[in-house]
């Protein structure tokens, strides 16, 4: 797929030489940091983010009324229900909240909607179970926001219910529940991005501070608010950023059975887990319960007291993963022959059978394949449920929005939602879809460009700079891995092919500087010729294998002189050092 190269403007080297004197860092760390909009004053805080520069949690509105609530249950014994979502943000979240009551002396209960039979948030029925056994008190976890008729079916059962939230707030909130989602209007809360599970941390960190509570010490949870963030593919900036690198560091040494189990399973190592593992490994193994069964699974994993009881619950999602692989990559092909040979702006396919559970799966690979927002859909009966991933300049939730009419139910965010609506309806989904999208998308819109943080030499990649470029991780969306830019280089030793798209390979330069790189699913591969001058751009990695380091370029796209296959272009606009 064509390509577009995106280069940074003007660069103002004498400036960032001055700034890396000052910092003892890398010049290009500081051009990087300059071109993503971090402002000097900034910088440490960035690369070093801490967890004292947290908001108050009790800014977001709600707070004070959601732990005086919560504080009042635990006082009088009440039975607290616990109500997620069934993907890893969700069951991240109800598990951090069931161990809060745990160390509180609570017996909390929980409960995961099935994906297939009840589908996303708060349902009437599971609310009359839980009003059935007891319940005086429901908390949702990454979900609610939206469940205006079943939290006033609650309220008329006399179960009160608290909703913890982020998702976007389509219609009115109800006015008999207490909401924490600072996303609700009129919220002072400064950070708007936090994850399902970020929301409840916040919580926690709330009720840590009351008395009585105070010997409970909410960072114990970063492991699963790390798990729960980075799965949910939020923005890594602000407040998730601080989450994400200390929940990491928390992840590596985790006292939690259910986090080591999945760990072992996985085949990884403490030391050698990051966002990418994070994930690529462990969150598809929580997931894989959700897509597939039930969710509970997930959660009585990390809840685990036992070694023995973990690995057993691991292996079991391990073996759902393995299922939910095989029956993705077949739902993928499928996807593909029922592709158009003329795509639309907006791809809409539906094919009965599909799995509702794996559907989300096969939007994110079309997407990513072909750079157009998607939507699958799984009929059942006169009814379809559907999954949608977009791309930045397309708002999916809002073109469903605009498309309620024509819909069941709808929710989520700018980039991916999820759906239901009369098969009879899909026709007409996608045209409305594509019209708004022939509206708002340019064909630049459409084509998929890589945002390059710096020209370099070859020979400007020192130690210095490999160890310091690892100050910008957890990379995620919004903090890509850095990208750099080099030109007149070739490949100067026989392509290796390895397993699942992998080359290896060496670069140098005119001067004779040489770094092993390795590419994954290369565009283009079979045009590689050794010693051929060429442009590349790449992100640095420092491996690390049985005690020992070494440096290698990862090649993520490359262009012969003169290539008219995507263009180098715009000057990039950043709010950096002034």
């Amino acid at each position: 797929m064509k390509r577009n190269w995106i280069l940074p403007s003007g660069v103002e080297k004498e400036k960032y030489h001055l700034l890396s004197k000052k910092l003892n860092l890398s010049p290009l760390l500081i051009q990087t940091l300059h071109n993503r909009g971090i402002k000097e004053e900034n910088i440490q805080e960035f690369l070093n983010p801490r967890l004292e520069n947290l908001c108050d949690p009790f800014l977001m509105k709600g707070m004070d009324l959601a732990t005086e609530r919560i504080l009042r249950a635990i006082s009088n014994r009440e039975k607290i229900l616990i109500y997620g979502d069934y993907d890893v943000d969700g069951i991240s979240a109800v598990s951090i909240l069931l161990l809060f009551l745990r160390q509180a002396k609570v017996a909390g209960y929980f409960y995961i909607p099935h994906r297939e039979r009840e589908g996303y948030g708060l349902n009437r029925n599971a609310v009359k179970k839980a009003h059935d056994k007891g319940m005086d008190l429901i908390i949702t976890c990454d979900c609610g926001s939206s469940s205006f008729e079943e939290i006033e079916y609650a309220k008329d059962l006399g179960v009160d219910v608290i909703v913890t939230d982020h998702h976007q707030i389509r219609g009115s909130l109800s006015p008999s529940c207490i909401t924490l989602n600072p996303n609700q209007p009129d919220c002072p809360y400064p950070f708007k991005e936090l994850a399902g599970v970020g929301v409840v941390f916040k919580l926690v960190q709330a009720l840590a501070k009351k008395p009585g509570m105070r010997e409970i010490d909410p960072y114990q949870y970063l492991d699963l608010v790390a798990l729960g963030t980075i799965a949910d593919v939020v923005p890594l900036r602000g407040e998730n950023r601080i989450l994400a690198k200390h929940g990491l560091a928390s992840l590596k040494r985790t006292s939690n059975w259910g986090l080591r189990a999945l760990v072992s399973v996985g085949g990884l190592s403490g030391e050698g887990i990051d966002e990418t593992r994070v994930g690529f490994v462990l969150a598809p193994r929580l997931n894989a319960c959700g897509r597939l069964s039930l969710a509970q699974k997930g959660v009585k994993l990390l809840l685990s007291t036992s070694l023995s009881e973990a690995f057993r619950l691991a292996r079991d999602l391990d073996r759902e993963n393995g299922k939910r692989q095989r029956m993705a990559e077949k739902m993928r092909r499928e996807a593909e022959e029922l592709l158009p040979s003329h795509k639309g702006r907006v791809i809409v396919l539906s094919k009965r059978g599909w799995h509702p559970g794996v559907i989300g799966l096969v939007a994110s690979y079309i997407r990513k394949k072909y750079f157009r927002p998607v939507v699958i859909l799984s009929p059942d009966g006169d009814t379809a449920r559907g999954s949608a991933r977009s791309i930045p300049k397309f708002s999916i939730f809002e073109g469903l929005e605009s498309c309620q009419d024509l819909l069941l139910s709808f929710g989520g965010h700018r980039m991916a939602a999820g759906m239901r609506l009369p098969v009879e309806n899909i026709p007409e989904l996608e045209r409305r879809l594509n019209y708004l999208a022939s509206q708002t998308l340019s064909s630049e819109d459409l084509t998929p460009s890589y945002s390059v943080d710096a020209r370099v030499d070859l020979e400007e990649l020192d130690e210095r700079l490999f160890e310091n470029l690892e100050l910008l991780s957890p990379y995620g969306p919004e903090n890509p891995a850095p990208l750099f830019l080099a030109e007149d280089v070739y490949f100067s030793s026989p392509l290796r092919k390895l397993s699942r798209g992998c080359l290896r390979t060496h670069l140098t330069s005119k001067k004779g500087r040489k770094f092993e790189v390795v590419a994954f699913n290369l565009e283009n591969q079979e045009k590689i010729l050794e010693r051929q001058p060429i442009m590349v751009i790449f992100t640095p990695r420092i491996t690390r294998f049985r005690n020992k380091r070494s440096h290698q370029l990862e090649i993520m796209g490359w262009k012969e002189g003169g290539e008219d296959e995507g263009s180098i272009q715009k000057n990039q606009e950043y709010t950096g050092f002034s």
